[in-house]
C-alpha cells in the first residue's frame, strides 16, 4: 500500500526554516581514541568561539565526538554550553551527519542542535525543533542555526 492516508489525500506541508543564530565554535586538532579497520573515533576540543543573533553570548568548553564510519560518512556529536548576554546558561547537544559523497557543496554537513535551559527569557529554545546548516573552517566549527516552524 502506497498511500499515506485514504481518508486525507491532501500533499503534506512542509514546514518553514526560520535563521535563528549563528555558533562559531573554535576547535583544536582532534585527539584519536580508537581505529578500527570500519572507523575511527576522534574527540575534537571545543575551547570557546561566539553565538549571534537571536540569542548571543559566548561557547564554554566541551567537544565533539567525531566518529569516521569508514564509508566517506561522519557521525558528529557535539556538547558544550553557552553563557548568553544575560547571563543566563544554555546547554547545546548536537548531533550531525557529515556526508562526503555531497561533493562539490563544500565541507558542509547537517546537525540536529537541542537546546536547554532554566532561563525564563529563552524559554523557546526548549520549546522549539531545531537544525543546523554546518561548515568546518580553519580552527572553526559554524553552525547557521534555522528553527523548524509550520507553515502559516
Amino acid at each position: 500500500m502506497n498511500e499515506i492516508n485514504s481518508v486525507d489525500n491532501r500533499s503534506p506541508i512542509p514546514p518553514v526554516l526560520e535563521f535563528r543564530f549563528r555558533i562559531d565554535a573554535e576547535i583544536t586538532e582532534g585527539i584519536p581514541i580508537d581505529r578500527r579497520a570500519s572507523g575511527a573515533l576522534e574527540f575534537i576540543p571545543i575551547t570557546g568561539g561566539a553565538v549571534a543573533g537571536a540569542i548571543g553570548g559566548r561557547i564554554s568548553s566541551g567537544g565533539d565526538w567525531c566518529v569516521n564510519r569508514g564509508d566517506g560518512t561522519w557521525r558528529v556529536e557535539a556538547r558544550y554550553g553557552i553563557t548568553l548576554g544575560d547571563g543566563a546558561y544554555v546547554d547545546v547537544h548536537n548531533v550531525g551527519i557529515c556526508d562526503e559523497s555531497h561533493s562539490g557543496e563544500g565541507d558542509y554537513f547537517v546537525t540536529t542542535p537541542v537546546f536547554r535551559t532554566a532561563a525564563v527569557d529563552h524559554d523557546w529554545l526548549n520549546r522549539s525543533v531545531f537544525v543546523g546548516h554546518a561548515q568546518e573552517l580553519p580552527g572553526v566549527i559554524r553552525i547557521d542555526v534555522f528553527e523548524v516552524t509550520l507553515a502559516r
